[in-house]
């Protein structure tokens, strides 16, 4: 009877223990709250590892280390706070020490008009040393709707030359382009504590504006950085895999893309993309089915090109990057080996000795129909000229017919391409140029040491 008891008992211990396990597995992975009012919206995963990235101090046009960045979104519910898993700060025994300032601005048009308004919320805090879970709570909840959240950084450079700086987190966000927007610096990662509400599901919508037929997914890291190497852009070829049916490749981006603290506001890039036919010359020649150029990149900030549908399923791509100024700019390595589908050209030549850290965008689009092609049109079949029957001349005076105008035969149109500008680079100051680049790399990497 004891030993029915007992057995009955262990039974029952693992039952409720099985139970205990299932109800932990099942909540693991749920976005709530602090308390049962309180949804948590997580732009990013809480459980893959974010990175300090988004540097305030050297995103500084007027060389005051201050800088400023912000994001914006679309809540299907009241907003009662927002945070950061962690904020990354400089302590005041080196100088570093700052003021940060966190503003929350309803939406009204565009960026410029909404950040020339007032904030509904504004609060400035104080940081001596890196700060864990960040909360940041309003004195009373803003309405459901479009907010513009901006960061800032307060405290500029000492009487000393002392750099105070504060850095925001990075990850792969959950979230696509339609519904967060990122100026310069970004994307940054944090959280919105939005009022609970029964039923509701999707507490972020799209960003006025960003309504579309396409399913623009979240951008996903392709190939995460080594943290060892880093290289200039000149002339930069990449080669992408084939996109997936149904697909395009919506953006591509060069993951906290260095301009090693440059502030002249001319590290520029311009950027071509063509068809891959598998020679690197080849694809090159034929015309470019995208284009555009990225002015005054900010320092260690993604170098994202945003596509649209041009860059449809069925293809495999070749995307060039070329400086276009004479401010430097540049790339850091990815982790080796190359996943299956990239390739990477330096100058026409392929590197297979490293690769570079890269991020990708699709989007679904399901069937976009027949193909634009460069071919010229099939020639129409034409018919013979019907012959009028002609009457025997009269022999009378005869007339010497007058001469008509000949015109200049019209040249038909050939497939061959227009002849391309040449190459940009450095010429005879890419040698000097590099060395230089080195040593601001140099210069940063011992800097962010000693940060």
């Amino acid at each position: 009877m004891k030993k029915t008891i007992a057995l009955i008992l262990s039974l029952a211990v693992m039952l409720a223990m099985a139970a205990v396990v299932s109800f932990a597995e099942e909540g693991e992975g749920e976005l709530d709250g602090p308390d049962e009012t309180t949804f948590r919206v997580y732009t990013y995963d809480p459980a893959v590892a974010w990175a300090p990235s988004v540097w305030f101090n050297t995103f500084d046009p007027d060389g005051e280390c201050t800088g400023t960045d912000f994001a914006i979104f679309n809540s299907a519910a009241p907003v009662k706070a927002v945070g950061f898993p962690e904020l990354y700060a400089g302590i005041s025994a080196n100088g570093a020490d700052c003021t940060v300032r966190f503003e929350i601005f309803k939406w009204d048009t565009d960026a410029a008009k909404t950040v020339s308004g007032t904030p509904v919320v504004s609060k400035d805090i104080y940081f001596d040393g890196d700060v864990k879970d960040l909360h940041i709570p309003f004195d009373a909840p803003a309405p459901a709707g479009q907010y513009l959240f901006r960061v800032t950084q307060l405290t500029g450079i000492g009487d000393e030359d002392q750099r105070p700086y504060s850095v925001l987190p990075i990850s792969d966000l959950k979230f696509s382009a339609s519904k967060l927007e990122f100026d310069a610096r970004g994307p940054f990662v944090f959280y919105v504590d939005c009022e609970k509400k029964e039923g509701l599901t999707d507490y972020f919508l799209n960003l006025e504006g960003k309504e579309s037929e396409i399913e623009i997914l979240p951008e996903k890291t392709v190939i995460p950085r080594n943290n060892i190497g880093v290289h200039p852009i000149f002339d930069y070829g990449i080669v992408t895999p084939e996109v997936p049916a149904g697909q395009v490749l919506y953006s591509f981006a060069l993951i906290e893309s260095p301009t090693w603290m440059n502030t002249n506001g001319d590290s520029d890039v311009i950027y071509e993309v063509y068809k891959w036919t598998g020679d690197y010359e080849e694809s090159y020649k034929a015309r470019p089915i995208a284009s555009g150029e990225i002015l005054n990149h900010a320092d260690n900030s993604n170098l994202t090109l945003t596509f649209g549908t041009a860059l449809r399923y069925g293809h495999r791509y070749l995307i060039v990057i070329t400086r276009s100024n004479e401010g430097a700019i540049g790339y850091y390595e990815g982790v080796m080996p190359v996943p299956d589908g990239w390739e990477f050209y330096e100058y026409g030549e392929q590197v297979f000795d490293y690769c570079a850290a890269i991020k990708v965008a699709y989007a679904n689009v399901g069937d976009l129909g027949p193909e634009a092609t460069d071919e010229p049109p099939a020639e129409q079949p034409t018919e013979a000229p019907v012959e009028n029957p002609t009457e025997a001349p009269v022999e009378n005076e005869t007339q010497q017919p007058a001469e008509q105008p000949t015109e200049a035969p019209v040249e038909k149109p050939t497939d061959k391409p227009a002849e391309k500008p040449g190459k940009k680079g450095c010429g005879g100051t890419v040698a000097g140029g590099s060395l230089a680049v080195l040593a601001l790399a140099a210069f940063a990497f011992i800097s962010r040491k000693k940060r």
